[in-house]
């Protein structure tokens, strides 16, 4: 198939080409957040936020509070929203390294399945008669049959089923 969108004797339609391009390479798979981490940080985000609308709201009257308790009304919440923002962000850093790990296995995983769709895409045969594709006997791997005839529009599709078949469905990766 790479011959075919390079030959300059013969030129496709733009969407002939569009639709015989080779599978796009995956992108790198995004660390995961840490669901806990953001739990704590929103409770704390709460607890602030509230605090900040008591804080607007003004301080008790010395008159009718003393002072520890206009402290404790001014301290009191931050006591606990930033052991809890602080928790979130140890819990945070203890599971990056499990995060990145899981991000890279599945980004080493797309990227295998993305080979195997290459190589297919690379062993399939285009009529320019017929304006369909195919894949001869044995340019898959040595003992593949022939395939059947398919219009050029599902070649991606078929591309992929014939890596599942030729190669296997590769192995799901999950968390550690």
């Amino acid at each position: 198939m790479p011959h075919t969108l390079t030959d300059a004797a013969h030129p496709l339609g733009a969407p002939e080409h569009g639709q015989l391009l080779p599978p796009p390479p995956p992108a790198p798979a995004a660390v995961a957040r840490s669901t806990p981490a953001v739990v704590l940080y929103t409770v704390a985000g709460v607890i602030t936020v509230l605090w900040l609308m008591n804080v607007a709201k003004g301080v008790p009257d010395p008159e009718v509070a003393d002072a520890s308790y206009r402290m404790g009304y001014l301290l009191g919440p931050l006591v606990l929203s930033v052991p809890l923002a602080l928790a979130g962000l140890v819990v945070q850093l203890a599971t990056r390294r499990r995060r990145v790990r899981v991000a890279e296995d599945a980004t080493r995983a797309g990227h295998a399945v993305w080979e195997r769709h290459h190589r297919v895409w690379q062993a399939a045969w285009l009529c320019r008669r017929c304006r369909v594709a195919f894949f001869p006997k044995g340019s898959v791997s040595p003992d593949y049959p022939a395939s059947p005839a398919v219009a050029a529009a599902q070649l991606p599709m078929w591309v992929t089923t014939t890596a599942e078949r030729a190669f296997g469905v590769p192995e799901p990766t999950g968390p550690r």
